[in-house]
């Protein structure tokens, strides 16, 4: 019996945050970094959000409410999914968060015993495998495929669903490729769905980049589709649509009001409820109408980013970067620059010596921080089966254009610093 429960041994973590250590070492070393990992708006809240939290603690409105969520900011948002996804939504059946994460752990923690089967999008958010884990579901990752432009259809889909599929986490636009799925494609897997899994099946369906999609695309959700508003649960945040990731305010849209209380209740377990000065500015994000343009402003930044990142990584030898359509990341295949660095020599000898599980892409992300002064995420940051092979690099577009062009010169220089590479691997 140790200090730590056995379930400590099982739970994942997020390496965008993870990766601040090694980020604190190049720069106590005095080397600079550009920061090109974490998925965070490079913008502030609006201002109109802004005092109307101050406004409201001023009055005094800092006091216990409701675990549920106050009613008229549930209302604004049962309102605002109503208009954009054309299904009835009673504020009964919204919960709100703090922050978008907790309603990941809550649909598994609420719908999935050990040995139930829950499909979810790999590479994906790494809280859904962790999650998966911990209570002991069993994982079915559904590759998200480069040569579809990591989206997934009826073909990929239909040999994982089961009648023990009791979850399938959809994310569209996704974390971290881009990937945005098709109304077509949603329709095909309702289909499926309805056809092949567990008679109780749930749908979380993981929307918080919904305003982020680019080339005119439209945000499509599977709960529009028919059959599907009763075995939907919506995830949703401020966080990337309005600029908000520090105030922690999130949200789920429930099938049913049983489900929801079942919400209610894992919020009085952890936290009680989320600030209610919190609450009121995120309902006057949703309701003033200063901020939708806004949100179309910061949208067309990140796609004129992404327009030009995309063709800068595409100008590297050894890199190819399919265009994303939505979300803020850019997410290059760099197995051409991993060969010709010989990183999965270098790979396969680390494992063959001490069993350190070093992917290939992990070793180039690590050699282009410590050495060249650029953080990036690898591949099995964002899920750790299936990374075999898979070589693959998350660029957050959430930062200034000269800081991204600067990022991506330094990964040019990485991509070509074949005794600088020797020389990392060295030191390990």
């Amino acid at each position: 019996m140790g200090v730590f429960s056995q379930r400590m041994n099982v739970l994942g973590t997020e390496n965008a945050f993870k990766l601040g250590r090694d980020i604190q070492k190049v720069e106590s070393g005095g080397q600079d970094v550009v920061k090109l990992n974490l998925g965070e708006p490079d913008f502030d809240s609006a201002e109109n959000i802004n005092q109307a939290a101050i406004a409201e603690i001023q009055a005094g409105n800092s006091h216990y409410v409701d675990p549920r969520g106050l009613l008229p900011l549930r209302r604004s948002i049962a309102g605002h999914i109503e208009h954009t996804r054309g299904v009835s939504v009673d504020p009964e059946r919204v919960v709100v968060t703090s922050g978008g994460k907790p309603p990941i752990g809550y649909s598994i923690l609420t719908y999935v015993d050990p040995g139930d089967e829950v499909i979810y999008p790999n590479p994906g958010f790494p809280i859904y495998e962790s999650w998966i884990d911990l209570v002991g579901g069993v994982p079915r990752p559904l590759e998200l495929k480069e040569e579809k432009d990591f989206r997934f259809d009826a073909s990929d889909l239909e040999s994982l669903v089961t009648d023990r599929t009791k979850l399938i986490i959809i994310n569209s636009p996704s974390n971290p490729t881009g990937g945005v799925l098709t109304r077509e494609d949603l329709r095909q897997v309702a289909e499926i769905l309805q056809r092949k899994a567990h008679p109780d099946f749930r749908v979380l369906s993981d929307e918080v980049y919904e305003e982020i999609v680019f080339d005119g695309l439209s945000h499509e959700s599977i709960v529009s589709e028919p059959g599907m508003a009763g075995r939907t649960v919506i995830m949703n945040s401020h966080s990337k649509t309005f600029a908000m990731t520090g105030w922690r305010l999130g949200y789920a849209l429930l099938p049913t009001v049983e489900e929801a209380d079942a919400f209610f209740q894992w919020n009085v377990n952890l936290y009680s409820c989320t600030p209610p000065f919190i609450q009121m500015a995120a309902k006057a994000a949703l309701d003033n109408p200063e901020n939708q343009g806004i949100v179309r402003s910061m949208r067309k930044t990140f796609q004129e980013r992404r327009d030009a990142v995309v063709a800068a990584l595409n100008r590297i030898e050894g890199l190819r970067c399919v265009q994303p359509k939505g979300a803020f990341y850019a997410f290059p295949n760099i197995e051409g620059i991993c060969r010709r660095l010989g990183i999965p020599d270098a790979s396969a000898r680390l494992q063959a010596d001490d069993q350190r599980g070093l992917q290939p892409s992990t070793l180039f992300q690590m050699f282009a921080l410590y050495k060249h002064g650029v953080a990036t995420l690898d591949r099995t940051a964002f899920g750790t089966r299936d990374t075999e092979g898979r070589h693959y690099l998350r660029i957050s577009l959430a930062s200034d254009l000269a800081s991204l062009q600067e990022g991506v010169r330094r990964l040019e220089a990485a991509a070509k610093d074949e005794q600088g590479f020797a020389e990392f691997m060295d030191k390990i």
